[in-house]
């Protein structure tokens, strides 16, 4: 085995293997880690009464009625997008530890959460929601609208113009 008397051959090796071993028993788990995450699909019909985790998408209809009942909504987008303009009383993106705090001031990880960004082709909401799910928060929303529909929609938003 001359190939592994150079050092970097023998980090290569070793690289190699912990990726194979990794896969391997990710395979064979019961609660496998899936290598992609599932695309979020639009759900309409959610029982918040339900005692089972949800994350989930919804349309801008379902973002609108979780806002008239007082769902709270959180911006996944920078702070100077947020800033700019944000559905009313949304709370702020911060570092997620610190989000976690603010949002336990406010409730408990087993109340809905609405997640938005941008746009529809905005990643970050889905993101900061497995964040929120790793952490233990129990009903999570991704609106996939974002910010974009619901300003056009004209609901009720905070604007740095206004």
């Amino acid at each position: 085995m001359q190939y592994l008397d150079k050092p970097f051959n023998q980090v290569v090796f070793f690289v190699v293997i912990s990726i194979f071993l990794s896969f391997s028993s990710n395979l064979v788990r019961k609660d496998s880690i899936p290598l992609l995450a599932k695309k979020l699909e639009i759900t309409e019909d959610i029982d918040l009464d339900s005692d089972e985790s949800t994350l989930t998408a919804i349309s801008l209809d379902k973002a609108k009625e979780f806002f008239e009942n007082g769902v709270l909504f959180i911006d996944a987008r920078d702070e100077v997008y947020y800033n700019e303009g944000h559905i009313r009383n949304a709370m702020k993106n911060v570092f997620l530890m610190e989000l976690i705090f603010n949002i336990e001031d406010k409730q408990t990880k087993e109340d809905p959460i609405v997640v938005y960004c941008g746009d529809p082709g905005c990643g970050d909401s889905e993101d900061l929601a497995y964040d929120l799910q790793n952490e233990g928060f129990k009903k999570l929303f991704v609106f996939k609208g974002g910010w974009l529909e619901w300003s056009a929609a004209n609901y009720p938003a905070d604007r740095s113009n206004e």
